[in-house]
């Protein structure tokens, strides 16, 4: 079966839920673990478990059982961060410049109006390559 271009993509929600998985020390959370880390209003226990599910149907998150209650599932991501910018960042270069790296970064340069110093903190990085 071939995934579906969506479902190697990230919503803002789902995002938002990696990024929480991403930044625990321990690299795993329960739904509880996930809601502690919105602000107010936090969204419902159940909407958070659904997108939890969603995520491991799209692959991103393992859920595994808590063997001490059986009732209880963490999550885990099994993609990390870096990857996932580095899959998303190639998907913008293919699909909006061509796959030119040079458009990618002249666009950035001249829409984000990078700084001088900015420009030469790259270049320097550019060099030491």
């Amino acid at each position: 079966m071939t995934r579906d271009k969506k479902d190697m993509t990230l919503t803002r929600a789902e995002m938002e839920i990696m990024n929480y998985l991403w930044a625990r020390e321990d690299g795993r959370g329960t739904v509880r673990d996930v809601l502690e880390c919105y602000p107010e209003p936090k969204p419902a226990y159940t909407t958070t478990a659904t997108f939890l599910k969603i995520l491991t149907q799209k692959g991103f998150v393992a859920a595994e059982k808590n063997p001490g209650d059986g009732k209880t599932f963490f999550f885990r991501p099994l993609i990390s961060q870096d990857e996932y910018r580095k899959r998303v960042m190639k998907d913008v270069k293919d699909s909006f410049f061509g796959g030119s790296a040079k458009s990618l970064v002249n666009f950035f340069v001249k829409e984000e109006e990078i700084s001088e110093s900015e420009l030469q903190e790259l270049l320097a990085m550019i060099k030491e390559d």
